[in-house]
């Protein structure tokens, strides 16, 4: 198979998946057997009548089938609509919240990755050592610890017990930061950035280690290591060329868990009230936001779906054999 195929073939599989996915929450939430008026008609905020007039304004009146082609096209065109609690674009809900979620996990995954991975190398090549045996477990216990866990055990020794960093949100509350710089660049900012920042790198950088140590670990022992021995190569010249023949696994694994960190961002950002994608989500299904929450979920799914493509691609880039092969 060229990598031509390859890739139409993988671009297929990604429309098809994202196409279940937001089919998937259409159904859902409306299969929910209370309404998104139902809070505001139970209060006396609005009669039934007029719940009708706003469910036709948001077209929810309209036959299942109408709904759902219209869903799919304002979803594909970044149509979201309005929000039905906020009474704005969701646009404007979404946008800002997906930025506040990506300046949080994607330094804390690169961060996480070249680290970790230069110490899983190390480990892999002194293997039987205090460090690889130290790391491994150390990086073990976190990884094992739900992210949620990890987060609260950092608040309550850093925040509540030495009040040494802020417990809660993006900036306090007081502060009116203007442009980019000096929201996310300020000295505040960092502060309360620092221990969600934290709980990320904590928690994955187990899976970096393992998989940077397993694979120095399986080249160790090879023939191309055993003539650059024979050259009279240094240790570190060593582990660097072996090094660079782990960066394939360690490559895809990072398109990888950059689609899938939104699993843990809803838990992450709940615990820190980081007002990112997660929380959005979180309180829009509360309020059984219907646009939001459709906004919100098929952002994420496309981010696991368009990194999952990505980590196939450069699977099949680094290494031909794999597009060859696939039937």
């Amino acid at each position: 198979m060229t990598f031509r195929r390859f890739l139409a073939k993988r671009t297929l599989i990604a429309v098809v998946l994202t196409l279940i996915s937001v089919s998937v929450i259409f159904a859902t939430l409306r299969l929910l057997p209370a309404g998104p008026f139902s809070g505001l008609v139970a209060s006396g905020s609005l009669t039934p009548e007029q719940v009708e007039q706003v469910r036709a304004m948001y077209g929810l009146d309209e036959p299942m089938y109408v709904q759902y082609i219209k869903y799919i096209q304002n979803l594909f065109t970044l149509q979201f609509g309005i929000s039905i609690t906020q009474q704005r674009p969701v646009g404007e809900i979404i946008i800002p919240a997906l930025v506040n979620t990506l300046v949080l996990l994607l330094p804390a995954l690169v961060a996480t990755a070249i680290v970790s991975s230069l110490a899983g190398m190390y480990a892999g090549w002194n293997r039987g050592s205090w460090f690889e045996q130290s790391s491994i477990v150390v990086t073990t216990v976190f990884r094992a610890t739900p992210i949620f866990v990890t987060g609260i055990l950092l608040l309550i020794v850093f925040s509540y017990g030495l009040d040494w960093l802020p417990a809660f949100g993006m900036r306090s509350p007081l502060a009116n930061p203007q442009g980019y710089a000096e929201t996310y660049l300020s000295v505040d900012f960092l502060k309360h950035y620092l221990l969600p920042f934290t709980a990320t790198v904590l928690f994955y950088s187990g899976d970096f280690l393992m998989l940077a140590r397993n694979s120095v670990v399986e080249r160790k022992g090879s023939e191309f290591l055993m003539l650059h021995r024979a050259k009279g190569l240094s240790e570190m010249e060593q582990l660097g060329r072996a090094g660079r023949n782990s960066l394939l696994p360690l490559v895809t694994y990072f398109a990888l868990r950059t689609g899938m960190l939104f699993q843990g961002v809803i838990t992450l950002e709940v615990v820190f009230a980081w007002p990112g994608i997660g929380r959005a989500l979180v309180q829009a299904i509360l309020q059984q936001d219907y646009p939001t929450v459709q906004a919100a979920v098929f952002i994420m799914a496309l981010a696991v779906i368009v990194m999952n493509l990505t980590a196939d691609v450069a699977y099949a880039k680094l290494d031909p054999t794999v597009g060859a092969g696939d039937v």
